[in-house]
């Protein structure tokens, strides 16, 4: 029997839908204009701020901090596009502050809150499309990130749409659904690039799987072909520009080796990145990180008995089990205000936990778990290989909304039978 709740919930789905997102936006707008804008923009937010201005002025992919401090153009792909990319038409239209940049990323979120929603709605139903999108409001790291110039606001909206479109290819699978899953999924690359794991976690897995065999195949290949029909452009620029293939981003270079030196492995910084560990090395981007990628493998190779325990630390950082309140201050340079992280991670261990249980009363509906577990594998694998911050779980934030959103309705429709019986049983007494 499910039990009926009133209020808010017996109201038609959009509307209400609707009211959630604009209290997300009203959230978001309030931390930008109270908090973050007294935080200066520096680090990559920095890098993004500059380059959608760039980018809207006509120069093109270049490297921001050169141009702007040294008046060199050189070109870059030292971040996926997608992200300044769409923060250009921003400055294009004249907003080429950092406050209504910040309001531009408020806004993508506030997208993201939506199809929270649709996606909670697919998962179990309208109660929990309302109820995540509810928790994607008002969660804390969600707010932070939003209020933010970093990547991740865009992100959090493309993998929620990528996951809905994942359900749509379980629901209906047919080579147009399987296609949009793999375009979608590049999109997501494109913003973050460790996002095109997922086309090993969730695309051809589920293409394979969903609907019959006889199409399989045929699913397969439009995935396959989607994802790499959107990155195209981006990989043939980056061909052209840098005279050798380039993967999305060079960063993975600097990331791979500012993350395996002996700051990281030892001490304090276990588990993080740090820009010091990076030896100066001469040429274009590629060329510094092909030098920073091979002596990140070397210092790793050399040091293989001490990896389980950094590994361990990156993954226990970017799951917050381990020193959650120094990643909150590391990621206090890049614009993030120190005291709201630190209740967003008090929040997402509540979430945390209820998402926990959703997931199992989902595994006893034999409902497709898989979909929404590929994001939380994602970001635990990218953590072990790279390092582990907060902001860097965002992927996984909307499996943990939407998990933690069929555990609060499953408990609410309890209490909702469960307050009605006991009061029956006491007017029996009496």
């Amino acid at each position: 029997m499910t039990a009926t709740l009133r209020g808010p919930l017996a109201r038609p789905f959009w509307t209400v839908l609707g009211l959630i997102a604009a209290v997300g936006l009203g959230a978001r707008i309030a931390y930008i204009l109270l908090i973050a804008r007294g935080i200066p923009v520096q680090g990559d937010a920095l890098t993004f701020h500059l380059l959608a201005n760039y980018l809207a002025d006509g120069h093109g992919f270049i490297s921001p901090q050169t141009y702007a401090f040294q008046g060199i153009v050189q070109p870059t792909a030292e971040h996926p596009p997608l992200y300044p990319l769409v923060l250009s038409a921003v400055s294009w239209l004249g907003g080429t502050g950092e406050t209504v940049q910040r309001l531009a990323s408020a806004v993508m979120g506030t997208g993201t809150v939506f199809v929270v929603g649709l996606l909670g709605r697919r998962v179990a139903g309208e109660r929990v499309g309302l109820v995540a999108a509810a928790a994607a409001a008002v969660y804390p790291i969600l707010i932070v990130t939003d209020g933010t110039l970093e990547s991740e606001s865009l992100y959090g909206l493309v993998i929620a749409l990528t996951l809905l479109s994942a359900y749509w290819l379980h629901d209906r699978p047919s080579l147009r659904s399987a296609a949009l899953l793999g375009a979608l999924t590049a999109l997501s690359a494109l913003v973050r690039a460790e996002a095109s794991l997922l086309l090993v976690f969730l695309v051809l897995p589920l293409a394979w799987r969903a609907g019959g065999r006889a199409l399989r195949g045929r699913r397969l290949a439009a995935a396959v072909v989607a994802f790499f029909l959107v990155l195209s452009p981006w990989l043939i620029r980056t061909w052209i520009v840098f005279d050798q293939p380039v993967w999305i981003s060079t960063n993975s270079g600097s990331l791979i080796g500012g993350s395996n030196c002996p700051d990281t492995y030892h001490g304090d910084l276990l588990g993080l990145w740090r820009f010091q560990c990076l030896k100066p090395v001469k040429g274009n981007e590629v060329h510094k990180a092909a030098a920073w990628r091979r002596q990140g493998i070397d210092y790793a190779r050399d040091n293989a008995g001490r990896l389980p325990v950094v590994v361990a630390a990156r993954v226990g950082r970017i799951w917050d089990f381990y020193r959650p309140n120094q990643n909150a201050a590391y990621e206090s340079f890049e614009g993030r205000d120190v005291r709201t992280e630190q209740i967003g991670t008090a929040v997402y261990y509540a979430l945390l936990a209820f998402a926990i249980a959703g997931a199992v009363l989902l595994r006893r509906r034999r409902a497709p778990l898989w979909i929404l577990l590929s994001t939380p594998l994602l970001v635990t694998v990218s953590g072990a290989l790279g390092y582990g911050i907060t902001r860097l779980r965002m992927a996984a934030e909307i499996s943990i909304v939407v998990l933690a959103a069929v555990a609060i309705v499953a408990l609410l429709e309890w209490l909702a039978l469960a307050i009605p019986s006991s009061s029956e049983t006491l007017e029996a007494q009496a």
